[in-house]
This record gives structure tokens, C-alpha cells and sequence, in this order.
């Protein structure tokens, strides 16, 4: 177990209790026992959702990584503290823990399970002694390094929206399970930013964050977006912990408007030219927030955008959108998805469908999903009445199978699109197909959405 280094030493093995201040077990039969708090947070990646046992007895049940409690009433003394798997006897962690009278301790449970036998890593229970910063009257922000995979970094807590500094100071050169606490912070907003050590190049910013109390900020493991991290911000509050996700989303277009080419425009700049039909980019990482999104005829400037083709789109911070521009010149419309990254289970194949055809044999159309080979004559189908602008969402399938995909006329079972007869997706896949086309005939793109390589910021 770690006792954090800016912090007084509260966490003791069992083997160390003499050490520690001796056996408090006396003070339990005391009516007049003096309380302690004690909050918990669990913050490993790859564990299962636990339960806290605190003397044999659960305080917290089914607690999910990313979720913590607020501060929990014990008694002072000596104190055993367990975690176990929820719906299980398993216990994960097992330690003796000595707490002060009136003392205030944060205990985060970090690391892999994946590394029992890498000592760096392991799981842990991670104890911070809140006591001092509880009761001096000021503001306390306390960083805590629970990122497991994301190595060595510089911490920057700034002023709201002011220049990277050069120097982290003593959040420089953070390591997992480093804690630091920056003392006296007054009230406002203020900004996290994260770098390597030796880049200067951010790989997380939470933007905005408003201080008014004492705040524990925990890098984790990031479970959306483009960042290796997210903050977890923690203060004694009804919602203890709020998750704070990279200040950033990401977005690809598709070309899918029938043999007309474009220019591109975001954020009034041009961001394509000569955009050509069934062409698509790959996820470019833009700020959270509205993006103003307008597509014009090629060569001419933003004031020709066509306005079915063009608004402002509401991007969240962490996730991912595939824009379509789709039909074709005299029926046309914006198709604005959210998209998933990762496959759902592990062997899954993630298929979404989506109808971006402006023919009107296509309006609508009727999606089967069967087995290659099998028939479906008499199959009601899997999708039925799809119109332009809608789509299927992410379906699980078995990955490695081979599937048909069978895009057909409303109440009809006859393929309108070739090519989707004899289709494998493989294991661990997410794929998007879009079926496209009108007078040059029906057709389609598949896309692959499974992020396989974490974006360079």
C-alpha cells in the first residue's frame, strides 16, 4: 500500500499496527467513541463493479469504476477495510487502516488487476489524508495521478483560458500513484491541462472548471473520446463524483450526395475542396461545443452553401459523429451520427446500417439480415420502412460469420444494392454501411468506426 507523500501516514498493514499506534480495539466498546470519514473511490480500469466492506459490514454495494461515495461516518480506531467483487465472495483487497478522531481520508482504489505481478500497476488501495485540508479554511486542490497506462506526465492547473505555462512546477514529471496538493487556491474557474514530459503537445484539457471548496481531481483511465485520461473531480457534495472528459470530440464526413462535388466549410473555414461523391475523411479532432458545419457547390464560396446541407452541429465532449451529406442535387439533407468505437463484447461484430439514398425506389426500403445463403422469402425484415436520414443503430453480430445484407424496395425481398450478399465482419469489429446513390444507381460505403490507434493531438 502507498502512503502518499504530502500526507500524514494513516494506512497501516496488519503486520505494522504497533507502528502505527498500537491496537485500538478498546476504543470500540466505547459509547462515547469518536467518528471518523471516510470516503471511496474506484478508480481501476479493468476491475469489476465491487462492494466496501468496512469490519465485515457493506457500506457501498455495486460500486462501478468512475464512481465514488461521499464521506461515510465510522468510528474512530482501527478499522478493516475490504473489497469484494459484487455478487461474489471474492475479496480483491484486504487492509488494516488506522484513523484518526475527526479525521477526514480519501481511499482510491487504483491500478490493474490485469497487473498482479507487475508492482508498478498492481491494484491498490491508495489513502489521502483530508484531515488538515478540511478544517483550514481555504480552498485545497489535490491531483492524483490513477491512470494506470498513461506513464509520466505534466500536470498544468491554471487560470482559466490562459497560455500553457513552460513549467508544470511540482506537478511536473507526475507518475502514477503521485498525489500533490496545491494549497489556498481562490475561488474562480480554473484549467487543467495534461502533456507528456517531453512534449509539449496537450493530451487532455478540461476547459472550464469552477473552484469554490476543496476539490480532489483523479486522472483516470478515459472511457470516451480521443484523450488516454479523463479528471474525475471529487468534492464533498450529493453528487460525489462527476466525470470530466477531454474538452474535445472528433468527426468524419461522407461525401454521399449523387454526382456532385463540393466544398466543405467548418467553422467558416474551409475545410475541403473538390470533395468528390462517395468520398469520406477520416475522424478529425475539433473542440467540443457548436460547429458550424456548410457544404457548397465545388469552387464557390460559403455564401452559396446549400442550406439543407449546412447548420451548426452540437458536438460533446468525447464523442464521435459521422457526418453524411446525403441524396442528391435536387434532394438533399445532413446526416448527423453519434458513433461507438469500440466493439461492444469481445467476438461481436457492431453493424450499423444507414439509408442516405435519394432515389425514390429507395423511399423506403426494407433491411434483411440473415446468413449467407439463407432464405428469406417468407422472413419478415429485420428493419422495415427505413427512409432517407435514418438508420438501423449498432447491431451485435457474431463476428467471422458470414451474413447477407439485403437492401430492398418497401414490402419487396429483391437486393437493390450488390455486394452485401457474402459479407463478413470480423471479430471485435464496428462498421458502418451507408447506402447511397440515385441516378447513377444504387450503392453504398462502408466505413470502419472501431478506433484502433488513439489520435495524435
Amino acid at each position: 500500500m502507498k502512503i502518499t507523500k504530502n500526507h500524514l501516514a494513516v494506512a497501516c498493514l496488519s503486520t505494522l499496527l504497533a507502528a502505527c499506534g498500537g491496537d485500538s480495539d478498546s476504543n470500540n466498546d466505547n459509547d462515547n467513541q469518536v467518528s471518523s470519514y471516510v470516503r471511496v473511490l474506484h478508480a481501476s480500469p479493468d476491475a469489476p463493479n465491487v462492494d466496501v466492506l468496512v469490519d465485515g459490514n457493506a457500506v457501498l454495494t455495486n460500486v462501478a469504476f468512475q464512481q465514488g461515495s461521499g464521506y461515510l461516518q465510522l468510528d474512530s480506531g482501527r478499522r478493516n477495510v475490504k473489497v469484494r467483487v459484487n455478487g461474489t465472495d471474492t475479496i480483491v483487497l484486504d487492509e488494516n487502516f488506522s484513523l484518526g478522531e475527526n479525521g477526514y481520508y480519501s481511499v482510491i482504489a487504483q491500478g490493474l488487476v490485469a497487473s498482479a505481478v507487475d508492482s508498478e500497476t498492481e491494484l491498490e488501495l491508495e489513502v489521502i489524508d483530508d484531515t488538515e485540508n478540511r478544517n483550514n479554511g481555504v480552498n485545497d486542490v489535490t491531483v492524483v495521478h490513477a491512470a494506470p497506462s498513461a506513464g509520466n506526465v505534466n500536470v498544468f492547473v491554471t487560470a482559466d483560458g490562459v497560455e500553457l505555462p513552460t513549467n508544470a512546477g511540482e506537478l511536473a514529471n507526475f507518475e502514477f500513484d503521485d498525489d500533490e496538493t496545491l494549497t489556498s487556491i481562490a475561488s474562480g474557474d480554473y484549467q487543467v491541462r495534461i502533456t507528456g514530459v517531453n512534449s509539449p503537445d496537450v493530451v487532455y484539457n478540461s476547459s472550464t472548471l469552477p473552484v469554490a471548496t476543496d476539490v480532489t481531481a483523479v486522472a483516470v483511465k478515459s472511457t470516451k473520446g480521443v484523450s488516454p485520461v479523463s479528471l474525475l473531480i471529487w468534492a464533498d457534495s450529493q453528487t460525489p463524483v462527476t466525470p470530466v472528459l477531454d474538452a474535445t470530440a472528433e468527426v468524419r464526413i461522407v461525401h454521399a450526395v449523387d454526382a456532385v462535388d463540393v466544398d466543405v466549410f467548418a467553422g467558416g473555414n474551409e475545410l475541403l475542396s473538390d470533395f468528390s461523391y462517395k468520398d469520406a475523411t477520416g475522424y478529425v479532432v475539433v473542440a467540443s461545443g457548436e460547429l458550424p458545419v456548410a457544404i457548397a457547390p465545388a469552387d464557390q464560396d460559403i455564401g452559396n452553401a446549400i442550406p439543407t446541407l449546412s447548420g451548426k452541429l452540437p458536438l460533446k465532449r468525447g464523442e464521435s459523429y459521422t457526418v453524411i451529406a446525403a441524396g442528391d442535387a435536387t434532394k438533399n439533407q445532413l446526416i448527423v451520427l453519434n458513433d461507438q468505437r469500440e466493439v461492444s463484447a469481445a467476438g461481436k461484430a457492431d453493424v450499423r446500417l444507414v439509408h442516405a439514398a435519394a432515389a425514390s425506389a429507395a423511399d423506403p426500403v426494407d433491411i434483411y439480415v440473415a446468413a449467407t445463403g439463407a432464405d428469406i422469402s417468407n422472413n419478415e425484415p429485420t428493419f422495415a420502412d427505413v427512409i432517407i436520414g435514418q438508420d438501423t443503430g449498432y447491431t451485435a453480430l457474431e463476428g467471422t460469420t458470414a451474413y447477407q445484407v439485403v437492401i430492398a424496395a418497401d414490402n419487396t425481398t429483391a437486393p437493390a444494392i450488390t455486394g452485401l450478399d457474402n459479407v463478413t465482419f470480423g471479430a471485435d469489429s464496428v462498421t458502418t454501411a451507408i447506402a447511397i446513390g440515385n441516378a447513377s444507381g444504387l450503392d453504398k460505403i462502408i466505413l470502419d468506426d472501431e478506433r484502433t490507434v488513439q489520435m495524435k493531438r
